[in-house]
């Protein structure tokens, strides 16, 4: 069995000619002092050469666990944060379902508001439109909505969302220019479309 080698025979090996020629790369030591000065100066450096690479070894050691923890830690965060939005998916499928009464109340408090008799008179049809609706770009839509709200006044029976499908495609002109509004201007009048089309839907006055 090879049996790893002393200090002392470090030294003693370092201090034979054969090692002076080995770590002074050809160079004979002019005496024996010199010989084991120059031995146990290679042994020291030997020393901390081994010293270096065991630390750096342990430095990267310790980044491997840092990594390793904050891998794990990010797991486990990732986890919890499922498992809650699990459970809070399951709370909302065991929720009562409304009675018709909230139903009716939820529907009420999310419709648009109602336009006033001078914005639509119910009795002619006649539409008094916001200065935001009135660019001559939009003339055409306007014209196709007056034409619908009056012959419903009058009587006509219009066709199922007749004037819902002529105020969508108002807004998604009115969305498309939303640049040159300024911000209350835009709301106003997108409002105010929303409300024709509500109103369409509301019972005719007798």
């Amino acid at each position: 069995m090879i049996r790893p080698l002393t200090f002392a025979g470090l030294v003693l090996i370092a201090c034979s000619p054969a090692s002076a020629q080995y770590w002074g790369g050809g160079y004979h030591s002019s005496t024996a002092e010199e010989g084991v000065q120059r031995g146990y100066a290679d042994v020291v450096r030997a020393r901390g050469m081994a010293n270096l690479m065991n630390s750096e070894a342990a430095i990267n050691l310790q980044d491997a666990d840092k990594k390793y923890l904050e891998n794990r830690l990010t797991a486990t965060q990732t986890y919890f944060e499922m498992r809650r939005y699990n459970q809070e998916a399951r709370r909302a499928e065991r929720s009562p379902p409304l009675s018709n009464e909230q139903y009716v109340r939820l529907a009420r408090a999310q419709a648009p508001g109602r336009l006033s008799v001078s914005q639509l008179d119910p009795f002619t049809g006649k539409i008094t439109w916001p200065t935001a609706l009135q660019r001559e770009k939009y003339d055409k839509l306007r014209s196709e909505i007056d034409t619908l709200f009056q012959a419903r006044a009058s009587g006509t029976v219009l066709a199922d969302d007749e004037i819902g499908a002529a105020t969508s495609q108002f807004l998604e002109a009115l969305k498309a220019d939303i640049a040159s509004f300024r911000q209350t201007e835009y709301i106003a009048a997108r409002n105010f479309l929303t409300s024709l089309a509500f109103e369409a839907q509301q019972p005719q006055q007798s």
